[in-house]
């Protein structure tokens, strides 16, 4: 488990460190070693969020910036790991946020930290799965439902969103759906395209035909699964 700790306040921040240490060392045999990097300051944590499983969170003392704007960068960025907002001069309870935000009360209590850690590990195992997309200046994070089809052009492959978004992600089609495959509604009908099944509209002779009246060659070792999957989708 690979923890942010974003705190303002030196002492607090490096208590929390100390806490999550001895956290760590009695899951280790259970739950695995907990790894933490702390940060004074969001600008270094928002620069690469999405390597962390869970976020402990408190800005009070930063001029113009909380734990309320951290939440809602880290939000903006896609990240459903779980966040916990420490409450220390801000009361973070008294407002609204996401289903994956809870809360823990300072100054620190062993209980009720090992209580917190349990319950982002529930989050964690409830969260839709993130597929990473990398264009050649930014990263997009997408779930499975997302994505409509991809195609290979060139040396890249142009994923289609569902909401008509467009992403190149230089790679090949191969390498991309072996990054993807593990989401069963996925399947290639032929090298160069990797296709949702969830979005099918009809198979014809040999082809695929997409909600978007897109048409895509079909492998006829590909024929059972495209079937299976249509039927599942639009029985």
């Amino acid at each position: 488990m690979h923890i942010a700790v974003c705190d303002d306040n030196v002492a607090d921040r490096k208590q929390l460190e100390r806490l999550l240490k001895r956290e760590s060392d009695k899951r280790a045999a259970s739950t695995g070693i907990i790894y933490t990097d702390s940060f004074g300051n969001s600008t270094a944590l928002l620069s690469n969020p999405m390597q962390y499983d869970a976020f402990y969170i408190d800005m009070c003392l930063t001029e113009g910036t909380t734990g309320t704007d951290v939440v809602n960068a880290l939000t903006a960025q896609g990240v459903n790991a779980p966040i916990i907002l420490c409450c220390s001069k801000i009361n973070y309870r008294e407002q609204t946020y996401p289903a994956n935000v809870i809360f823990l009360d300072k100054p620190i209590k062993v209980a009720e930290l090992a209580q917190s850690i349990d319950h982002a590990l529930e989050i964690m195992a409830k969260a839709v799965p993130l597929i990473e997309l990398r264009e050649d200046e930014d990263t997009i994070y997408v779930t499975e439902p997302d994505i409509l089809y991809a195609e290979a052009e060139g040396r890249n492959v142009i994923v289609t969103l569902k909401d008509g978004r467009t992403v190149k992600v230089a790679t090949t089609a191969i390498n991309l759906f072996s990054q993807i495959e593990n989401h069963p509604t996925f399947f290639a009908p032929t090298v160069r395209a990797i296709l949702n099944g969830r979005y099918m509209e009809k198979l014809g002779f040999r082809k695929v035909i997409m909600c978007d009246g897109k048409k895509f060659p079909l492998h006829r070792d590909c024929v059972a699964y495209a079937k299976q999957l249509l039927a599942e989708y639009h029985a």
